[in-house]
């Protein structure tokens, strides 16, 4: 893995990171500028997949949401678990609400169908992001081009994430991790799902970040967030249906004690944020 790492950052001719600077001349005045991609993983039944998420440009606010699959055994379509939990989020905050752990209670409180999904919410004040999650979905934060931060999984155990829902076995919003970053402009926030998280290790963001931001200084065009969320999702969908390549989610599960190689075929949403 570190070999093939070095070899791409060879081929690129890598010799100093380039940056987004943003144009913000005060700490004060941060704000994220965010693009998002999602790509459902091909199943007739299910066209629109299990993923969802939201994103409040002018509040500062991104939310992503995993339904838990395991339902489609019980003919329940967890995937409107998700959408009904962003879209209950997206409500809260447009309605002023800022503080996270209330906007994911009332969300939460109003999502009354069958299934569950995990969750994660980040926003940006004074500088600071501040992040609410449950289960597998995260965030990463980059700047100058490295992950400076990772958000921890919350898993019961291996592949069993925490999950938001209404049936006994379901967690609760009590349960939730309260995250906290002090950010800069010009860092680059991704969050995702377990469909980029379990097949692309930081060190490929890092990469694919790196070479977006190169691009970008050579062609001198406008970067947007879109660009980078559509590189990290086309490479989560290769790692995916690769089945003899190392992945998190390989890794994972021989740590766990499972015979498992390649990626895992799933749902990718990918939120890329600019903090300017």
């Amino acid at each position: 893995m570190i070999a093939k790492r070095r070899r791409i950052e060879e081929n690129l001719k890598i010799e100093s990171v380039p940056t987004y600077d943003g144009d913000c001349s005060s700490e004060r005045d941060l704000k994220l500028v965010s693009g998002s991609l999602y790509l459902p993983k091909e199943n007739e039944l299910k066209p629109k997949g299990d993923d969802s998420h939201f994103i409040c440009q002018k509040e500062g606010v991104i939310g992503v949401a995993d339904g838990v699959g395991g339902w489609a055994l019980k003919g329940i379509d967890a995937g409107e678990y998700a959408r009904r939990l962003m879209k209950n989020c997206y409500v809260a905050v447009k309605k002023g609400e800022i503080d996270l752990k209330r906007v994911l209670g009332e969300a939460y409180a109003y999502t009354k169908v069958a299934g569950s999904s995990t969750a994660c919410l980040l926003s940006l004040s004074d500088s600071k992001l501040h992040a609410i999650n449950v289960g597998d979905s995260g965030f990463m934060v980059l700047r100058r081009g490295r992950v400076v931060y990772q958000s921890p999984l919350q898993q019961h155990r291996f592949n069993h994430p925490y999950q938001l829902g209404n049936s006994n076995a379901s967690d609760t919003p009590s349960c939730a991790q309260e995250l906290e970053f002090q950010t800069r402009a010009g860092d680059i926030i991704v969050m995702a799902t377990d469909g980029l998280l379990d097949n692309v290790f930081p060190w490929e963001v890092e990469l694919a970040v790196w070479y977006r931001l190169w691009v970008h200084e050579q062609d001198g065009d406008d970067l947007i967030p879109e660009e980078i969320a559509y590189d990290l999702a086309e490479i989560a969908m290769y790692n995916s249906l690769d089945h003899f390549a190392e992945t998190p989610f390989s890794i994972a599960a021989k740590q766990a004690g499972k015979e498992r190689r390649g990626g895992k075929v799933d749902d990718i949403t990918v939120i890329v944020s600019f903090v300017i």
